[in-house]
């Protein structure tokens, strides 16, 4: 394969047909769950991230690299939903005004870098990648431990959740450094971004069987 980017872009676009199917799911399975507010969270959750994808995809196409922008709608929206799914999840009010908190924390700092460096917009930002992933780490830590020996309340989709955010996030903070780890023969570094995505696809489809599996056959 000539072209090294065409490896990379395959695999993300791979990627990105199982975030479609995913939505399609849930959205098949919407009627029987309509009142259950976790479900239509993680809905909401995977469509908007699938327009991310896609526009990501688009311009990552037409011009390699100029696409980094997209990286802050992606961590500061994911960080929104996925703030709501665990706020609506977690049962201890103390655990829900803990996410409020740090929700607010987030945007109210994150907001101001912008305002003080508006050239930030065109890099990563590493506190937006760190603070973002790692409170939603440290969220999906809390619910697989409260739950631990219960029933499988959203379990696979919190393993993928923290899975993918862990990885993604160290991809994301050395692609900073335009980290190559072999260049003969050449590899990019983000194609191990686009491996997890799919394994975490994975994980979400085998959430919506789970879910599927507990209604009755209509």
């Amino acid at each position: 394969m000539n072209d090294p980017f065409l490896l990379v872009f395959l695999i993300s676009l791979f990627g990105l047909l199982l975030l479609f199917i995913n939505v399609c799911l849930f959205l098949k399975t919407l009627k029987s769950n309509y009142k259950n507010k976790l479900y239509k969270s993680v809905l909401t959750y995977l469509s908007i991230y699938f327009i991310i994808e896609l526009v990501c995809n688009i311009i990552g196409y037409l011009e390699p690299k100029a696409n980094i922008f997209v990286s802050h709608f992606a961590f500061s929206l994911q960080f929104l939903f996925l703030s709501l799914f665990f706020y609506s999840l977690f049962e201890k009010m103390i655990l829900k005004k803990l996410v409020v908190v740090m929700f607010f924390f987030f945007l109210v700092t994150n907001m101001s870098l912008y305002f003080n460096d508006g050239t930030l917009f065109w890099e990563f930002n590493l506190f937006e990648i760190v603070a973002s992933s790692f409170l939603i780490i440290g969220y999906t830590l809390i619910h697989l431990f409260n739950n631990l020996g219960e029933k499988k309340n959203y379990f696979y989709f919190t393993i993928g959740v923290s899975a993918y955010m862990l990885t993604s996030s160290v991809i994301f903070l050395s692609g900073n450094l335009d980290l190559v780890f072999i260049k003969d023969p050449y590899i990019d570094i983000w194609i191990f971004n686009s491996l997890f995505f799919i394994i975490y696809q994975v994980l979400i489809f085998k959430e919506w069987s789970y879910i599927k599996s507990l209604q009755p056959n209509e």
